[in-house]
This record gives structure tokens, sequence and C-alpha cells, in this order.
């Protein structure tokens, strides 16, 4: 029972505010919405690929026919409306497609990946249709040559600070990397970084390892890393922007680990015993407090059986000491709270370098489930945490809400609210703006330059949204400065709405 509570809760994302108010509707966003010829499949990717202005939409799903499509959309100033730019089939051996870094002149390319090849995207261009180019031979972890899904995956990357886009794929025993060049070409290089082998009873799985990318020695280039019980492995990028064949390790706290304490088994193969868990796994490693060196946002979980649990996160504060960089045995700066926490997320509020801090804050016990089976909600807070003038997080949240989770467990569709923290009104320090059911949509302005963080009431906009709209994509589509929104239908929407997608533009 605790799995699947655990599950609604980690993939809640931000969770939804609830401020009450009374205001009138106003026009916060201007609506747009797009009938496709297929369903989508998958939240919709913005990328700037074409020579026109703004950002485009990459929307992919499936027809009726069940073919695999991909289409290009832009907003067309003159006819004030989305337009599509072009429509291609993929096929079933494809597993994933990418956009990559915004080049010299700001446009981004398309990729896609199958068993052998990396393919590019190329426009349509005087005269000539957009086709697929090979971009590079690839070998990786992904083996077959059919996929059930194609998924949106991370794996072109500027990951040496040159401008161009590499290429950064799994192996079993190895990191494969294919580095740009000034010239057009790649260079391939390996990385001692092997997949995670999990041994079942009847099977062996292979998992990708969690990779994270930072300057780690202080000398403006980006280091590749590894997280291992008790260190960091540090792959550091040379002056021929490639990366060293052996990391250097980085002392870290003994009892953080590279993974979660339920995808560990013991040495019988069994899962841990959760009657005595003291688990700590790191989250993120950024530079949270602004001072240029990176740190480690670790979750922290203690547990004395399935009920009895307890979730903080800690951060440890990275310094440079005599040249090189180190950690401390101790966490700096620590979120708590009496309930159990989970879902952190982190947001630059005002842009200035340091990280406010997110988090859900739950009561798990057996009322609690039981309720929640009845009303086929849960209910959790919602603790948002600002640092001090001394890089602390506050022992109270600046700011505390209530929210409520709703799920099926007849049809398996989980109601994740739509939250997000963006700057709507272009005046660079970010607001929320969050769902209230499916025909609501609030934003609660921030306020800078007032002792209050947020403007005491919301702002509404009645429009018809998906039940499911948790995973909106937020970029500025149109230029104005302004963040925008662009949301998808699911499983639990009507399957007559699984073809659009509706677009809100900034006011």
């Amino acid at each position: 029972m605790f799995t699947y509570v655990r599950d609604w809760l980690v993939l809640s994302g931000f969770f939804l505010f609830s401020f009450s108010t009374q205001a009138k509707y106003t026009e916060i966003f201007n609506q747009y919405e797009i009938e496709l010829e297929f369903n989508v499949s998958q939240a919709v990717l913005t990328a700037n690929i074409l020579d026109t202005p703004g950002q485009e939409l990459v929307v992919v799903g499936v027809d009726a026919k069940q073919q695999r499509i991909l289409a290009i959309y832009a907003f067309d100033l003159a006819s004030n409306r989305f337009m599509q730019r072009d429509k291609l089939k993929i096929a079933n051996g494809v597993f994933a497609f990418d956009v990559g870094e915004p080049q010299s002149n700001g446009l981004q390319h398309l990729y896609y990946l199958n068993k052998t090849k990396v393919y590019r995207y190329v426009p349509a261009h005087l005269g000539h249709k957009s086709n697929w180019q090979q971009a590079q031979q690839v070998s990786s972890i992904y083996l077959g040559d059919y996929s059930d899904t194609l998924k949106q995956m991370d794996f072109i990357q500027d990951i040496n600070n040159d401008g161009l886009d590499d290429i950064i794929l799994p192996h079993f025993e190895q990191l494969n990397l294919w580095l740009s060049d000034c010239c057009g070409a790649r260079h391939y290089q390996e990385i001692a970084i092997a997949a995670r082998i999990e041994m079942n009873q009847n099977s062996v799985s292979y998992d990708t390892q969690p990779l994270y990318f930072q300057d780690m020695d202080q000398d403006g280039k980006t280091d590749l890393m590894t997280v291992e019980q008790g260190y960091l492995n540090v792959f550091s990028q040379n002056k021929n922007m490639q990366f060293s064949l052996k990391p250097n390790q980085i002392a870290i706290e003994p009892s953080i680990y590279p993974v979660e304490w339920w995808k560990m088994k013991d040495a019988n193969g069994q899962e841990m015993d959760q009657s005595n868990i003291q688990h700590r796994s790191v989250k993120k490693i950024d530079d949270f407090n602004g001072d240029g060196i990176p740190d480690l946002a670790v979750q922290f979980t203690k547990s004395s059986g399935v009920l009895d649990k307890s979730i903080d996160f800690e951060f440890f504060y990275g310094a440079v000491v005599e040249g090189k960089l180190e950690y401390p045995e101790q966490a700096n700066s620590r979120v708590a709270s009496e309930d159990t926490l989970s879902g952190i997320a982190f947001f630059d509020r005002e842009m200035d370098g340091k990280q406010e801090v997110a988090v859900s804050s739950f009561d798990i016990g057996i009322s609690q489930i039981v309720g929640a089976l009845l009303s086929g909600s849960i209910d959790q807070d919602v603790l948002i945490f600002a640092m001090d003038e001394n890089h602390q997080f506050g022992s109270k949240p600046m700011v505390t809400q209530e929210v409520e989770i709703t799920f099926s467990l007849r049809s398996g569709t989980r109601g994740q609210p739509l939250v997000k923290m963006l700057d709507i009104n272009g005046d660079k320090v970010k607001d929320i703006v969050y769902s209230d059911g499916d025909n609501v949509l609030r934003t609660l302005l921030a306020t800078p330059n007032q002792n209050r963080l947020y403007a005491k009431g919301s702002l509404r906009q009645k429009l018809p949204l998906p039940k499911n709209p948790f995973n909106a994509a937020t970029e500025d589509i149109n230029g104005d400065g302004k963040s925008d929104l662009v949301l998808h239908h699911g499983p639990a929407d009507s399957p007559k709405s699984l073809s659009k997608v509706l677009v809100l533009l900034a006011n």
C-alpha cells in the first residue's frame, strides 16, 4: 500500500495551491486550440527548430492506423493561429527523439534515435522537401528492432561547452560519447560508466546510471560525474574538450547512495527491510546558494516500518579548500517537517542565483490510507522554503497550502493538477500559475517590491483544462518575454479531446 501512495505523491509534480478568492474572471492568457489528425501520446515539446519567429511545437502521437506521427506547429502572426509546418511518419524502430542546444543562429536541431543511428531533421528549403539525415552511427543499450513507445529522451547535449550538439548514450559496460568539433565531425569516446544491472528471479534487467554535469574543478569547463556510496566519481573535461578516462573521487557523506532505497536489494536479492532504513540519495547537484560552487541536495529516509517513515531533505554545500572541492560530513542546511516530505522541486523566484525549495508534506497512516481509498483523493500540504542571508533554509516555510491529489483505482488514472512557477508578466520574478478543477486557471502574481511575496488574491480565468495537466510545457513561445503554457489531453479525458492541444499565450 505504501508503494502506491508513494507513487501518487512522487508523480504529483509541484502540486495544487488552494487560494480562495471571489475575483471576477480575467483574460490572463489568450487561448488557442489546435485540432490534430492524430491522438497526442505525450507532453508537447517546444523548441526553435524553424527559421520563423518564436518557438515551434513538436507534437508526437498515433493516428487511427496506429502509425506514429511527429508534427511541427508554429504560430502565424498573419492568421493569428497555429499552423502545421510539417508532419512526418516515425518508424516503429525509433526509440526516442530530442532537440539540441541553440546554435550560433539561435536555432535548434531535432533528432531521433533507433537501434544503430541518430538522425537529424532537415527542414524543407528552396523546393526541397524536409527529410531525416543520418547524423551518427551509434551503439547503445537500446538494441531492439521495435519499440513499444516513442519518448522524448535527453540523449543530445552540449556536454563540452563548445556550442555544438553532442550525443550521449549508455551501453552495458560503458558510456558512449560522440563529441562534435568545429568542422562538423564527431569524435567517439567511451567512459567506464557501466549500466546498472539488477538480477531478478527469472530475468536480468539493465538500467542507466544517473549522470550529473557541473564544473567540479572550477576551470570553467563542465565535468561529468556519477555517484557511488560515499563518493562522487568526477570525469574532468580536459583542454581538448574530451573527458578523463579515470575519475577523480570526491568524498561525500558515507550513507549517500546513487539510487533510492526501494531500488536496492540485499545479498539474497530481496528488497530492503523497511523496519530499519537510514538511507540518503542524491536528488540534484547544482549551485543552490549562488556562490558558484556545486552543492548536493540529498533525500534522507529513516524508517522503522512501512507506516513509520520520515523523509527530510539535506543540503551539503561545496567549498574549495586549497584548490580542491570538498563537501562536509554533516549537512549545512535542511528542509524538515513533523510529517513525511516528498516531491522536492527547485525554482529561483527572483532569478538571483539562490534557489527556493518546494516540497509536499503528508501524514501516512492507516486512517489516511483508508480515507484515500474511500474518497479517491489524498490531502497533502505544499511547503515552500527560502534561504536566508546565511544560506540557511528556515525552520518554517514561507508559504503553506493544503492541496489534493485525486486518483481512480478502477481506471488507474491520476488527477495531477497544473502548478508552475513562471514569469507571465515579464517582470523577471516568477509567479504561481495553477489549475482549479478542470475549468479554471488561477494566477498568483509575485509582488517583489512589497512586504508580501505574492498578491493576496489570485486572478482567475475560465477555460476547459485537461484533467491531468501537470506536465504542461512552459516557454516563451511568441518571444514577448512572458512565459506561455502548452497542454495536451490524456487517458483521463474524453476520447474526442485526445487529438487537441491547448496553447495559452500570456497577455
